[in-house]
């Protein structure tokens, strides 16, 4: 069996995404601050008999991303990577502070080309590298400045990558959700733009997570090997 690893694999998209693989792969799942869900999504699939790990790192850091990949090898060759890490405020731009800024590059884009680099070195030749954007990236949506940038930039690294490891059969592709219900996104969000979310789109709902998981699921499978540099737009049909 190959391995797959799934940064941000605890909850949400990437728990979603997690259950997905490991139907086919020895899966890592990463998590920073939620070990309790992490762990028990791991024993969820092993009691269903898959083989799966977690392990807690800082996706921000080299060190953290470095200890990701080293745990995913463990289990074999690294056949599929796939990045879940991100999150947002909302932040006026007016009001914006260094501090706010680096954070969420740091989050957004520096976790995101650590991954890439990381993932163009260490995939097995035919892999599949999936990295989850955001529409924010495409409709900018206000007081989302730091985060619509940040996304934007991980898609066009996304594009770059895709280029240089395309040599070797890797396929390295994005998908980008709409508003999608998850836990995260409900304790940040009122519920009046939850409201206008789930109004937002042409199917008139909050996507789940197991909508972007099927997205991500075509594209690591043999069926996506003529698919690469892309970016997939997942919102149920945003305007």
């Amino acid at each position: 069996m190959t391995t797959a690893l799934v940064l941000g694999g605890a909850g949400g998209i990437g728990a979603a995404v997690t259950r997905r693989l490991a139907a086919d792969h020895d899966v890592t799942i990463t998590h920073h601050g939620h070990p309790e869900r992490a762990e028990q999504l791991v024993a969820e699939l092993e009691k269903g008999g898959a083989r799966a790990r977690t392990l807690r790192v800082d996706a921000t850091t080299e060190e953290g991303v470095l200890a990701a990949f080293d745990a995913a090898e463990e289990g074999g060759d690294l056949a599929v990577v796939v990045d879940c890490v991100g999150g947002w405020d909302y932040p006026r731009i007016t009001d914006l502070t260094s501090e706010q800024i680096n954070d969420s590059l740091s989050l957004n884009l520096v976790s995101a080309l650590l991954v890439l680099r990381e993932a163009a070195r260490r995939v097995a030749d035919g892999g599949r590298v999936v990295m989850v954007s955001s529409a924010a990236a495409r409709v900018a949506p206000p007081r989302q400045s730091t985060y619509a940038a940040a996304k934007a930039g991980l898609e066009a690294a996304t594009r770059v990558t895709a280029k240089e490891v395309a040599k070797r059969g890797v396929t390295v592709n994005v998908v980008r959700p709409g508003a999608t219900d998850t836990e995260y996104m409900r304790s940040i969000t009122s519920d009046k733009a939850v409201e206008a979310m789930s109004a937002g789109n042409a199917m008139r709902r909050l996507g789940t997570p197991e909508d972007i998981a099927g997205v991500v699921s075509l594209l690591v499978s043999q069926d996506a090997r003529w698919i690469t540099g892309d970016v997939i737009d997942a919102t149920g049909g945003l305007a």
